[in-house]
C-alpha cells in the first residue's frame, strides 16, 4: 500500500482537506503549519514472535521526532523528543500489519470524537517511502520541554519482567481500578474515565489493552491522574486475540463467555462508580453509534479491513445487549 495524497484531515478525519486542519494543527504544532509528508526514511525488518501471545505495540517499532523549522525530523542523540512515530511493521505474526497504523489513528479518533474519551493528540503522517505511519504527541512533555512523571500500571503493580515473560498480561482491570483509588487524589472522577475506556476497549476488541497501555501522569501541579489514552486499536484485524488483554478480565469473575452489559455494570460497581455514572456510561456504549461507520468509511484501510472492522464493533455492540 502506498499514499500518494490525503482525501481527509489526517489527524481528525475531518471531509475537506488535503493536510492537517487548523484544529489538527494547533493540537499537535501548537499551530505550525507542519506537513504530513516527510522525508523519513525506514525499512521494516523482519519480525518472528510467539504467536501465542502477541504483543501488537512490542512488534510496533518506535521512532522519535520533533518539529524543526517547520518539519518533522528524528532526535539526535540525547534531544528530548516531542512525538513518537509507530510506522507499519513488517510480521508474520501479524495479518493487514500494512494498516496498523490506520488502524490505530481510525480507533483512537473513533474514541475521542464519538465516545468522548480523553486521548493523547495523534494524526497520520507520509514517510519518505510514501508509506503512512502513526504519529502522537507525548503528553509526558510540556511545550516547554519540561518532563512531567510517568507511572505505567506493570509498574505500579509490581509485575516486571522478573515475574515471566507475560508480566504485563498478568492481573485484571480491577486491580488497576483499585490502584487509582488509591494513589489518585480525584478517583471518583478518575474511575469513570478509566471504566468508559475499558469498556471501549472490548466493544472495538483491543486484546492488546494490558497493565503497560494505561498509566498515570503528573499535571503541572504535580497531582497524579489518569493518562490520556494511547495505544488504541482493533486488534482482531491483525490476530485471533482475547477478548481482554489481561488474565483476570475486568476481575468480577461472573461473565459467561462473553461479557454483557451487566457484567459492565458489575465491574463498574466494583470500581466504587455511583449507579447513574454506571448507567450514564453504557447507555452511551450499548447505543449503535453512526460517526463510527462515517469515520471507518473515511480511512484509509482497504475496503477487506473496514468489512472486519465494522463487523466486530457490530458483534461485540450485539453481545452487550444479551441477557
Amino acid at each position: 500500500m502506498k499514499i500518494t495524497t490525503f482525501n481527509m484531515c489526517p489527524s481528525l478525519m475531518d471531509e475537506g482537506y488535503d493536510s492537517f486542519s487548523p484544529k489538527a494543527r494547533k493540537e499537535l504544532f501548537d499551530g505550525a503549519k507542519v506537513s504530513p509528508f516527510t522525508d523519513i526514511p525506514y525499512s521494516a525488518s523482519d519480525f518472528v514472535g510467539n504467536v501465542k501471545h502477541v504483543s501488537i505495540s512490542g512488534m510496533q517499532e518506535k521512532m522519535f521526532a520533533v518539529v524543526d523549522k517547520n518539519k518533522l525530523r528524528l532526535t539526535y542523540d540525547g534531544e528530548q523528543s516531542r512525538y513518537i512515530i509507530k510506522p507499519s511493521p513488517k510480521s508474520i505474526a501479524l495479518d493487514n500489519a500494512e494498516y496498523m497504523p490506520i488502524n490505530e489513528h481510525l480507533t483512537m479518533q473513533i474514541a475521542r470524537q464519538v465516545y468522548g474519551i480523553n486521548t493523547a493528540h495523534n494524526a497520520l503522517i507520509v514517510m519518505g517511502d510514501g508509506r503512512p505511519a502513526y504519529i502522537v504527541r507525548r503528553f509526558d512533555v510540556a511545550p516547554d520541554g519540561t518532563k512531567y512523571r510517568q507511572e505505567d500500571f506493570a509498574s505500579i503493580l509490581g509485575r516486571t519482567a522478573g515475574n515471566g515473560s507475560s508480566y504485563k498480561y498478568e492481573g485484571s482491570y480491577l486491580e488497576i481500578g483499585r490502584a487509582i483509588r488509591e494513589i489518585v487524589p480525584t478517583w471518583r472522577f478518575e474511575l469513570q474515565k478509566f471504566f468508559s475506556i475499558v469498556i471501549f476497549n472490548y466493544l472495538f476488541a483491543n486484546g492488546d489493552a494490558h497493565l503497560k497501555n494505561f498509566s498515570l501522569c503528573t499535571n503541572p501541579n504535580g497531582v497524579f491522574a489518569l493518562s490520556p489514552a494511547y495505544d488504541l486499536l482493533n486488534t482482531s484485524i491483525h490476530l485471533n486475540d482475547s477478548e481482554f488483554a489481561l488474565s483476570g478480565g475486568h476481575g468480577t469473575n461472573v461473565c459467561g463467555k462473553h461479557p454483557t452489559s451487566e457484567d459492565f455494570a458489575l465491574f463498574g460497581s466494583e470500581l466504587g462508580l455511583t449507579q447513574k455514572q454506571i448507567d450514564k456510561t453504557l447507555e452511551l456504549f450499548t447505543q449503535k453509534q453512526p460517526l463510527v461507520e462515517t469515520l471507518c468509511s473515511r480511512s484509509l484501510l482497504s475496503k477487506k479491513c473496514k468489512r472486519m472492522y465494522m463487523r466486530s464493533y457490530g458483534e461485540r455492540l450485539a453481545r452487550l445487549h444479551k441477557k
